[in-house]
């Protein structure tokens, strides 16, 4: 009985399996590199971040605030200097040691190109209603008489109306009063980080009096959105491990640690979240 002979695929014929596997997989990963790019680009070029998602931009009716998305570089100086002055402020800045030299730095990163900031900001305040007189408050029907063009030189000058008041009462000025004082603000960044598209959240701070009220736990929610809009796979950010907001990063935003934080003697961690469907 003959022997039946075996192919056994010769070293030439491995190797050009082997190179073309490569090929394929460097093929697939400049494919892959292109089309994350392409997503931050999109996510970049967005004038209105907040169109198109499910974020209710006036949240007025909880929170007596509203959010507005202004690009970094688009920021005004008083509005960099009131978010500044936000992070001055901080909890977690407060025993810090050299934010005189942070601040040029952050100052810096508010007015970068690829930034989108969103600005929470109070409602303001409806205008006054006229006083009523003593008569009209008693409940007499006061009937004002017109004044002939013969008086007029008798009776006393109007006083000049009252001029607006332009300077906001907490942090901003100038026409940012007439939008509302600024309480608090987000910081993004779409980015590729580890050969993924993530929304990197690099600054959250809110005003104390707006704290442990749930707003930044919505401006968090806010963020999956945008997130989730242009087809990030995640969310990513760096906290100190002395700030009293990592429980509120880990417990109530679900964000856990990052395969990229390995260093345990480092005082930042480096947060993760998938984006929810």
């Amino acid at each position: 009985m003959a022997r039946q002979r075996t192919h056994t695929p010769s070293v030439a014929c491995k190797g050009l399996k082997s190179a073309s596997r490569k090929k394929l997989a460097k093929t697939e990963r400049q494919q892959r590199d292109a089309t994350n790019k392409a997503l931050i680009a999109k996510a970049n070029a967005d004038t209105d971040l907040l169109a198109g998602t499910e974020v209710v931009r006036d949240i007025g009716e909880k929170f007596d605030v509203h959010f507005e998305a202004v690009a970094g570089a688009q920021l005004q100086a008083s509005e960099v200097e009131a978010c500044l002055s936000l992070l001055s402020a901080s909890p977690a800045l407060a025993e810090a040691a050299g934010w005189k030299q942070e601040e040029a730095e952050r100052r810096s990163a508010l007015a970068a190109p690829d930034t989108h900031v969103l600005l929470l900001r109070k409602r303001p305040l409806p205008d006054e209603p006229p006083a009523l007189s003593d008569a009209e408050a008693e409940g007499w029907v006061v009937i004002h008489h017109p004044v002939e063009p013969k008086d007029l030189g008798r009776l006393a000058p109007l006083a000049p109306p009252p001029q607006p008041f332009t300077q906001a009462a907490g942090l901003g000025g100038g026409r940012e009063a007439a939008r509302g004082e600024i309480v608090g603000f987000l910081q993004l960044r779409f980015c590729i980080q580890s050969d993924r598209p993530v929304l990197h959240l690099q600054e959250l701070e809110l005003a104390e009096p707006v704290r442990a009220s749930g707003l930044g736990e919505h401006a968090m929610q806010t963020a999956e959105e945008l997130a989730r809009k242009h087809c990030m796979s995640g969310l990513v950010l760096t906290c100190l491990k002395s700030n009293p907001a990592l429980s509120f990063y880990c417990d109530k935003c679900r964000y856990s640690v990052d395969e990229t934080s390995r260093s345990a003697a480092k005082e930042y961690v480096t947060l993760s979240k998938g984006v929810p469907a």
